[in-house]
């Protein structure tokens, strides 16, 4: 059966059009309610596209589902607010929902200014403004026949009453595949900037964390919980990180960048007064990141647990040291990591001591969840576990009672147990774009909320010395649109943006618009990006890391399944094409430090192409050389190389952010100038005439593109930025 709503008499109504009954919306509602490529099962509570199911989250799901339950009607703010928030919700409620229609239009590719889908009414609410259908039946994938017979209802009662059993016990045991939550949640901290990993007083009243006061340079503050403004407990001109109090709250540690290779490690009073340097260690890639654990206290406020390197161009490990006498001793040393974006990363100690639980792989790429156990003594006895079935995890925090670690997965905060097979949960009701949890004693969950909206730009070049024109923004949303690329005839870009609930490939037109979602991989948390233009413009190269780890992978440019290059043995990214369009060049560490690989763009064996260290390449104009960056912070220059790899030669210095782009006659690069901030730069090959052409004033994402013609360059700009603490009571 089929319906429509249509328009009668200024009010919609559901008909039945192969009945002649006419149903209004109060007296029969259908469940099951179509439009344009959309399908939503309000029973379900599921969003699908063309089959595909989406993510949405609850609460924009419901503002959906209150539109669609009254089509063509004004939903007033006030009615939408008492049915995602009922009475006793604590929330910022016009700003939640806000977010949850920017949400929901997110999902839908629409847009406020020039709805398909969900317009909004000035100062009232919202409307659903397209054309729906109904239908009595979900729109299924094709099922085998025996799952359609009539003995499958009492089947699936008596399978969703043994389901609810099983989840209980799995609770129990702390291996629940059900999702924890909803929470409450409060801001704790509003202030402008940074605000980094936070750590609890003993009794929960107080916290520490780093602040950078939207300078850019961070330092350590305490916060009492609930009233006051926070207070700088450190006095160091330089940049200051991870605060840890110590378990007997009278000490707090932090890391202070000593130069760009060496960090050290201060002990403070809580209460503040003279700092106490314990030691330094090197820095694997030349920095200290924000929202990055480094260290944590042993239950005796004596020793701490550091990550950090032996030497600069090492892989980091685990380190324990004495507060008192400065004695180090390493607990692990990553296996068959030797190159600086690898290691053992953000401890967190159990409640008894007995266990750290840590990070390890590369940074923010392919880092697992492992537990160090540790005996009386405080060395090791054992080697690491892996937890969470090498899912990617970051800022592992111990719960109150010492059972279950919640940590963050690709911006979502999820808990576990730490019995072999566990199963994450996700923490629902919490929000995306999440970092570094911690829980007090007293059961308080405080993280780190990151707020970031990255737009495409492009800035004019001029064709003589004339000045140059301010930069335009050409691709916006309320979402991440970054890593952008002309195509080779100049009338297309592709970008990897998140609009969609995940990050996926879009193409638009040269002038922003009319932009498309080109892959539908819709696996949440899975990082997808560098998409780059066959020189036909037929095909996109892309890589993702939704079959695990890193694979290169390449897709029609009107869509489809994409096709896997690389065959999944070690992390395969940031892919370009030959010129001849026979080649696929992509950066990976399977030899124990990334190197430049190239596959054949039809599929077959991968050939190792650079042999001193390579990462982001393309080939020349002309076809004849390689142009490359190298892994780690250290090195930031542009090498050449024959095809073969042989023949290395350093172009020239000082490359940000993947940022460099090949013409004929010149390269544009990406370059950070003290003072000044990111630049745009010109390098003439023939005279090696090197001069900066404009200042972006910003923080930017990956990527520089030329337009064919060469007149404009495109980048992706970080327009607003930054953290705030957000606090849970009764974490439980």
């Amino acid at each position: 059966m089929k319906g429509r709503w249509i328009a009668a008499a200024g009010k919609p109504v559901y008909t039945q059009l192969d009945e002649e009954s006419t149903v209004t919306q109060q007296g029969h509602s259908p469940k099951i309610i179509r439009f344009g490529v959309f399908e939503v099962d309000l029973t379900a509570a599921e969003l699908r596209k063309q089959g595909l199911r989406l993510r949405l989250q609850e609460q924009p799901f419901q503002v959906l589902a209150a539109l669609l339950e009254n089509p063509g009607e004004v939903i007033t703010r006030e009615d939408l607010i008492r049915r995602l928030w009922p009475d006793g919700t604590v929330v910022d409620f016009d700003r939640g929902l806000n977010a949850a229609v920017t949400r929901l239009r997110q999902v839908l590719s629409d847009s406020a200014e020039t709805p398909r889908y969900v317009e909004t009414v000035a100062r009232r609410g919202y409307r659903f403004v397209a054309q729906v259908e109904a239908a009595k039946e979900a729109a299924l994938p094709p099922q085998p026949a025996a799952t359609r017979r009539s003995w499958i209802w009492p089947v699936f009662t008596l399978a969703a009453v043994l389901g609810i059993a099983a989840a209980w016990w799995f609770v129990r045991a702390g291996k629940s595949r059900v999702a924890a939550g909803p929470f409450h949640v409060t801001p704790l901290t509003t202030e402008p900037g940074f605000e980094g990993p936070p750590s609890f007083s003993p009794d929960g009243s107080q916290i520490a964390f780093e602040w950078d006061q939207d300078t850019g340079q961070p330092h350590i503050f305490i916060k009492v919980i609930g009233t006051g403004d926070p207070v700088r407990l450190t006095s160091a001109s330089r940049a200051e990180f991870n605060p840890g109090w110590s378990r007997d709250g009278r000490q707090i540690a932090f890391l202070r960048q000593m130069d760009s290779a060496t960090a050290g490690v201060f002990v403070i009073p809580a209460l503040g007064g003279v700092e106490h340097k314990v030691t330094e260690f090197a820095l694997a890639y030349g920095n200290l990141y924000h929202q990055l654990r480094r260290l944590d206290w042993m239950p005796d406020s004596r020793h701490l647990v550091v990550s950090g390197a032996a030497r600069p161009t090492a892989g980091e490990g685990l380190f324990l040291i004495d507060t008192v006498s400065g004695e180090r001793n390493w607990l692990t040393s990553p296996p068959g990591q030797s190159e600086g974006m690898n290691g053992d990363r953000e401890p967190a100690v159990a409640p008894d001591g007995r266990t750290v639980a840590f990070t390890r792989g590369g940074i923010t790429i392919n880092e697992t969840l492992h537990l160090l156990p540790l005996s009386s003594e405080m060395r090791p006895a054992g080697e690491p576990r892996k937890l969470a079935g090498g899912r990617p995890s970051h800022s592992p925090a111990w719960t109150s009672d010492g059972r279950e670690i919640v940590f963050e997965s690709q911006g979502h905060l999820e808990r576990i147990g730490l019995a072999d097979g566990a199963t994450p949960r996700e923490l629902l009701g919490l929000g995306t774009n999440i970092a570094t949890p911690t829980v007090s004693r007293t059961g308080r969950l405080v993280f780190a909320k990151n707020t970031q909206d990255t737009n495409v730009w492009r800035q004019e070049i001029p064709a003589g010395a004339g000045t140059l024109p301010p930069p335009i923004r050409l691709i916006a949303s309320t979402a991440d649109d970054r890593d952008a690329r002309y195509s080779p005839d100049g009338t297309r870009i592709v970008l990897t943006s998140n609009r969609s609930g995940n990050e996926e490939i879009w193409v638009c037109g040269s002038d922003g618009a009319h932009c498309v979602q080109i892959t539908n991989i819709n696996r949440p948390y899975i990082l997808t990006g560098t998409p780059r233009w066959s020189h036909d413009g037929k095909w996109i190269a892309f890589d993702s890391a939704w079959e695990g780890r890193f694979n290169v992978y390449v897709v029609s440019e009107n869509g489809g399944s994409p096709r896997r290059l690389t065959d999944n043995s070690a992390t395969a990214a940031i892919p370009s094409w030959s010129q001849d369009g026979n080649w696929i060049y992509f950066s990976s560490a399977k030899t124990g430090r990334s190197e430049v690989w190239k596959v054949p763009s039809a599929g077959g064996a991968a050939a190792q192409v650079t042999r001193n260290g390579g990462m982001t390449a393309f080939e020349s104009p002309d076809g004849k050389c390689l142009y490359y960056t190298k892994a780690g912070m250290e090195d930031k220059g542009l090498y050449k190389c024959a095809l073969d790899g042989s023949g290395e030669s350093k172009v020239l210095n000082g490359i940000s952010n993947r940022g460099f782009v090949l013409a004929a006659d010149r390269i544009y690069y990406l370059h950070y100038e003290p003072g000044a901030g990111l630049t745009i730069r010109r390098f003439l090959l023939s005279t090696r005439e090197d001069s900066r052409i404009a200042t972006i004033g910003k923080p930017m994402s990956m990527g520089l593109s030329l337009s064919p013609d060469g007149k404009n360059l495109i980048y992706s700009q970080v327009d607003q930025q930054g953290t705030d603490l957000m606090m849970v009571d009764n974490f439980k």
